[in-house]
């Protein structure tokens, strides 16, 4: 007599995993094995806004109104063949013709020559500033006020200083130092010089900043010899005067008569302090050193903790730059992604100066990457009217002047998007796991990326205003999966959900 005897499987559990709207960002210091699934492990070129994934930070060629009376109508600036912007400042001036404040864009190229564009205007082309050249290196500039007149004040350290106002001829000052970084203060100028050592902070008569003669009731100096090393950027905030240097921060008490001014040594620095990173964000100073993005007050520093600072880690960024717009730090510079993939100016066969553009709120905490974009100034043009962040570049777009976008495109060219999760066992160690589908609902044309240690398979999903299911079949123990997007099209992804089945 025989008996049946039924056949044993392996009981099988569905799981289902959501991506918590996308909302918890990227975090890159966590090791990804126990980093939850709501974060990224590298997220760059989306910006997560109301639980999508959606375009980040472009650029697209400057563009101004013609007139007060057609701000909509806007024209683009025409940039001489083979002239390369390499810095931006903008230069406010009482127009007594016109009777109004009126705005340039000021522009140093390549050549040594500083040009310049009125922002309202019907023209579109640039004129160039008469006499002026700067043969080597960037100049530094600040807008001042001396005698009811309004000038721009240029300085590099190593072809001396000009002073320019509209409609007038730019006048060299003679005695004026070699400056590394400038700010005014209390209408005295306050000046980092290049004497070698770069040891030296120079400040002008009070009430006029071109004059530089040495004497107690004129201009002089503070020269900071210690192991904090060289002095490289200097702001004015909160009534004080504080010098960024290699490993410190100075506090300058600068009131009146200079035989009352005094200086503080506020803080100690184990990394290196990179001076084209600090900027004035209200109330606080923000800057990169080697460690990370730290915020200073006034009188204490911390560093912040973005989840970003791995990227940092063994990445020098001397030539990095940085601006302050709508609550809003703006860093750009070089990251190092730690994967195999080229992004934009990564690309690039001659290399890039910059990669990468952080945008961090100030308010939120919210952090968000834009990958492949090499930028060498920014600056913000806000003349009551309307309000831009432009931008010059190194590499292929060095011809080029930008003006700051939502649309994730580089001068009409999509920028690579990804989201990236960790690859995780999912709190199951040792368990096979099946992803059966994903449901996924975008907009436009994107693609699904799901690698395990076995191996990897992409979904090609067209865009569609409803949820889509996508069937899988990919086994393996650990499962990281990506939504990559490139294309024209305006991206916002959102709803993504994964079902697992996981063998006991």
């Amino acid at each position: 007599m025989f008996y049946s005897k039924p056949l044993l499987t392996k009981k099988v559990t569905n799981y289902k995993v959501s991506f918590s709207a996308f909302q918890s960002g990227m975090n890159s210091e966590i090791d990804e094995g126990i980093l939850p699934y709501k974060y990224a492990k590298s997220c760059y070129n989306y910006c997560i806004e109301n639980g999508a994934l959606k375009d980040g930070i472009g650029f697209e060629s400057v563009k101004f109104p013609k007139s007060l009376d057609d701000l909509e109508t806007e024209r683009e600036i025409l940039l001489e063949k083979n002239e390369q912007p390499k810095a931006l400042w903008v230069y406010k001036y009482f127009d007594a013709k016109k009777n109004v404040s009126d705005y340039r864009l000021m522009f140093y190229i390549t050549s040594g020559k500083i040009k310049w564009f009125q922002i309202i205007t019907p023209y579109i082309y640039t004129f160039g500033m008469a006499g002026v050249l700067y043969s080597e290196g960037v100049p530094n500039a600040v807008n001042y006020r001396l005698n009811g007149v309004d000038y721009m004040i240029f300085s590099s350290a190593t072809d001396g200083m000009w002073k320019y106002t509209a409609y007038k001829t730019a006048q060299r000052i003679e005695n004026g130092p070699s400056i590394v970084s400038m700010c005014l203060h209390y209408e005295r100028l306050f000046a980092i010089v290049e004497n070698g050592e770069r040891n030296r902070l120079s400040f002008s008569a009070n009430l006029d900043p071109t004059n530089w003669n040495e004497s107690l009731d004129e201009g002089g100096f503070i020269d900071m010899q210690d192991e904090r090393g060289p002095l490289n950027c200097v702001v004015s905030f909160n009534d004080y005067v504080y010098v960024f240097r290699d490993f410190g921060v100075a506090r300058v008490s600068a009131y009146g008569d200079q035989s009352s001014f005094s200086v503080s040594q506020l803080f100690v620095s184990s990394s290196k302090i990179y001076g084209k990173s600090v900027c004035v964000c209200g109330d606080q100073i923000l800057f990169l050193a080697r460690d990370g993005l730290h915020t200073f007050n006034g009188s204490t520093t911390s560093k912040l903790t973005l989840g970003i600072e791995s990227l940092l880690k063994n990445v020098l960024n001397e030539n990095c730059t940085a601006l302050y717009h709508n609550g809003k730090y703006y860093l750009a510079c070089k990251l190092n992604f730690n994967d195999d993939e080229k992004v934009g100016c990564e690309n690039y066969s001659d290399g890039y100066v910059n990669n990468a553009l952080i945008e961090y709120n100030l308010n939120t905490g919210e952090v968000s990457v834009s990958r492949g974009i090499d930028i060498c100034s920014m600056v913000v043009v806000d003349n009551g009217y309307f309000c831009k962040v432009l931008a010059c570049f190194n590499g292929e777009y060095r011809f080029k002047i930008g003006q700051m976008t939502r649309d994730g495109k580089l001068f009409g060219e999509p920028l690579k998007k990804c989201w990236v999760s960790p690859k995780s066992n999912l709190s199951y160690p040792t368990k096979m796991k099946r992803v059966k589908e994903v449901l996924v609902k975008t907009k436009s044309d994107c693609k699904v990326k799901i690698e395990t240690e076995k191996g990897y398979k992409i979904y090609n999903v067209v865009g569609s205003n409803k949820t889509q299911r996508l069937k899988t079949n990919v086994y393996g123990e650990q499962i990281e999966i990506s939504f990559i997007s490139q294309t024209t099209d305006t991206t916002e992804i959102s709803c993504p959900q994964i079902t697992i089945g996981v063998t006991a």
